[in-house]
């Protein structure tokens, strides 16, 4: 059987073993809510895809796209 996290709240922080040990990424789920905090993606393809887009609709693309990146690793907490 598959472990399953709750869905109503969920903490995770992922810390880079890089230069410093600087927070990458503050993690929550709460209610089927996923809310990023401190992320940084270094991708400059993303980036240049992006930024053809105004910046008053990135935070709308940006969830989007990770909504969509998700859907796909759906089912992949069983391997």
């Amino acid at each position: 059987m598959g472990s399953k996290i709750s869905q109503r709240t969920a903490r995770f922080e992922r810390y880079s073993h890089g230069q410093g040990g600087d927070l990458v990424a503050d993690i929550q789920i709460d209610d089927g809510i996923i809310r990023i905090l401190n992320l940084e993606i270094q991708d400059p393809k993303a980036a240049a895809v992006l930024s053809a887009y105004p910046q008053a609709r990135w935070a709308e693309i940006t969830r989007r796209a990770v909504k969509i990146g998700l859907g796909y690793l759906k089912g992949g907490e069983s391997n």
